[in-house]
């Protein structure tokens, strides 16, 4: 899977969220503006990083509130602004427009960016190699933390997926912290997916423990064997057991996205981390809807299209950067 362009792409836009932050902080600043302005220039690359960004906040319909108090006077008569101000008001309205959605976006994944030790971005995935020969898969979009020192092995993974294959060692535990679950093993390989509404761990090969962190139950401990699914909720801690077939256990390595009984809204979150356009559901019944299936995570636009066409959804393309998905 060719990932360059795509990080990149995806690497520009952060560097323009960082922008728009450093703006908001220093609006005042002429050094600040300039710096920006050189940054803007520097390729059409940039320029439509820029761009994007801007138009990211306009299609989730949450700009027109910072227009509306340009728009109330106390004066019933038009007023024509001077031609060089209008270039200063356009600046001020952009920024204005967009500055929310960089500190929603930007400053987690920046807070992300300083405590992990390894961080990948759309459509890219990392092997990392530990010190104790256990191998770790970071999926796309996602971060983790190595914590080794003494007898203790941990890893924390802060978003996304990771795939562990761990080397035995029956005098250090290995362990994970994901979201609101505590994953502990002395040799196996397994996988664990953390969103904002649950933590799933899944096992392809010995045995894992989970243990729910926010369980308000003494029943929030579990054992899973090669197959077992366990979905531990953020804030509840309540736990749900399934089973899948082992083979099936982090097939998005090989451009697979095996899920069952799984909210098409749930399925497309997994897919835009495979592909850099924003991707919205604008009919909600539809993203409710459950499907069972495999969808090919090598290319996501047709996943998507074979994702909805069964509930007569359909995915259209506002040029490279935005993907809506409806009825209509």
């Amino acid at each position: 899977m060719t990932t360059e362009p795509r990080n990149n792409r995806s690497l520009l836009f952060e560097e323009a969220s960082e922008w728009l932050i450093r703006i908001r902080e220093n609006p005042q600043s002429a050094d600040t503006r300039a710096t920006f302005e050189a940054w803007r220039r520097t390729s059409s690359d940039h320029e439509q990083a820029w761009s994007d960004l801007c138009r990211l906040w306009s299609a989730t319909g949450k700009a027109e509130p910072f227009y509306r108090p340009l728009a109330v006077s106390s004066k019933p008569k038009a007023m024509r602004l001077p031609v060089f101000f209008v270039p200063r008001l356009a600046t001020a309205l952009a920024i204005a427009c967009v500055s929310a959605l960089a500190v929603f976006f930007a400053a987690p994944s920046l807070m992300i960016r300083l405590s992990a030790d390894h961080v990948t971005t759309t459509a890219e995935i990392q092997t990392i190699r530990l010190e104790d020969g256990s191998t770790v898969q970071l999926a796309p979009d996602s971060a983790l933390r190595i914590e080794f020192h003494g007898n203790v092995r941990q890893v924390a993974l802060f978003r996304g997926e990771a795939f562990f294959d761990i080397s035995k060692d029956p005098n250090r535990k290995f362990r994970v912290i994901a979201g609101g679950a505590e994953v502990e093993v002395l040799g196996t390989a397994f996988d664990v997916h953390v969103t904002e509404a649950a933590t799933t761990v899944s096992v392809a090969r010995g045995s894992v423990s989970t243990i729910a962190r926010n369980a308000r139950s003494d029943a929030s401990k579990s054992i899973l064997a090669p197959g077992d699914v366990v979905s531990i909720d953020q804030r509840s801690g309540v736990t749900t057991k399934t089973l899948i077939a082992a083979d099936d256990v982090g097939a998005w390595r090989q451009g697979r996205l095996v899920v069952s009984n799984a909210t098409i809204e749930s399925v497309v979150n997994i897919i835009s981390h495979y592909d850099t356009a924003w991707i919205t559901i604008a009919d909600p019944s539809l993203g409710e809807q459950r499907v069972t299936g495999i969808y090919d995570l090598t290319a996501p636009k047709l996943a998507l299209g074979a994702l909805v066409d069964p509930f007569g959804g359909k995915v259209r393309n506002l040029g490279n950067s935005v993907t809506v998905i409806s009825r209509y």
